[in-house]
């Protein structure tokens, strides 16, 4: 029983690649993007600057937009297209 559980779970993961590599690189993207931010933030919090402070916040709050919620940007996006377009 085990070794037949083992060779289904073994045989789903492997039709799910592509997925399973989008989810992974997305996991990534997400670590890199937080970590960029971060290391930029620092200079900033150095001279006590809150007008770089707010426009970092700001982008890294639009930018994330992007990376976290993409299917509900790209309903925005295509809406406002069609909206200019026609």
């Amino acid at each position: 029983m085990t070794s037949q559980l083992a060779s289904v779970l073994a045989a789903a993961s492997t039709t799910n690649f592509g997925h399973n590599l989008g989810e992974q690189a997305k996991g990534l993207a997400v670590a890199l993007f937080l970590a960029v931010a971060g290391l930029v933030a620092l200079p900033v919090l150095g001279r006590r600057d809150v007008n770089g402070g707010v426009v970092l916040a700001l982008l890294v709050i639009v930018l994330g937009g992007f990376v976290f919620a993409q299917g509900s940007v790209q309903q925005v996006i295509v809406s406002l297209w069609r909206s200019m377009v026609v």
